[in-house]
């Protein structure tokens, strides 16, 4: 009795995630357009062109090499990816005691036949404090701040990506030939 109780508080409760619109993370509505899409980038070989590559295919987007896919596809295009740190604040010796991290790219989304994203950018930042005695525990910490600053990045182009979805709801068969 006991475990039929529990059975039906659960589906309970899956029910009503599912009613309001609930995804688990990962799982973004992308256009129809972006059914079949190249990543073009300076940089593929890194992290942000890797996390963004897998965040597609988890929502279910074929990602392609424009150099061997003959097809009209969407294009996805990373622009003027870059990040700098600089000086917040410095001690009363001149030590420097905090930096903030900045980080910036510019893309678009270019359907095959329309552009759906025009050029936009996108930028995060994060400050941290600097402990001239740790210098070796910093440079790690700096490091791992940039990694979740591509991730988060990686979030926000796949959230910009998904209000497209709004505004493209029609199937890529019935739109207009250019």
């Amino acid at each position: 009795m006991k475990i039929l109780a529990v059975l039906f508080a659960v589906s309970l409760f899956l029910l009503g995630m599912s009613s309001c619109g609930y995804h688990l993370r990962g799982a973004y509505q992308l256009p129809p357009p972006m059914a079949v899409t190249v990543i073009k980038s300076n940089n593929m070989k890194g992290e942000l062109a890797r996390s963004l590559k897998r965040s597609l295919e988890t929502s279910g987007i074929f990602v392609v090499d424009d150099a061997v896919y003959k097809q009209p596809a969407a294009v996805l295009r990373i622009l003027d990816e870059k990040h700098n740190k600089r000086v917040l604040s410095v001690d009363t010796n001149g030590r420097v005691r905090e930096y903030a991290l900045h980080y910036e790219l510019a893309m678009e989304l270019s359907g095959p036949q329309d552009l759906l994203i025009p050029r936009q950018m996108l930028e995060l930042t994060r400050d941290f404090t600097f402990n001239p005695e740790d210098v070796l525990g910093k440079s790690d910490e700096e490091a791992e701040l940039l990694r979740d600053m591509q991730h988060d990045m990686v979030r926000l182009i796949m959230l910009r990506l998904q209000a497209a979805t709004q505004k493209s709801t029609t199937p890529i068969d019935a739109l207009p030939a250019p």
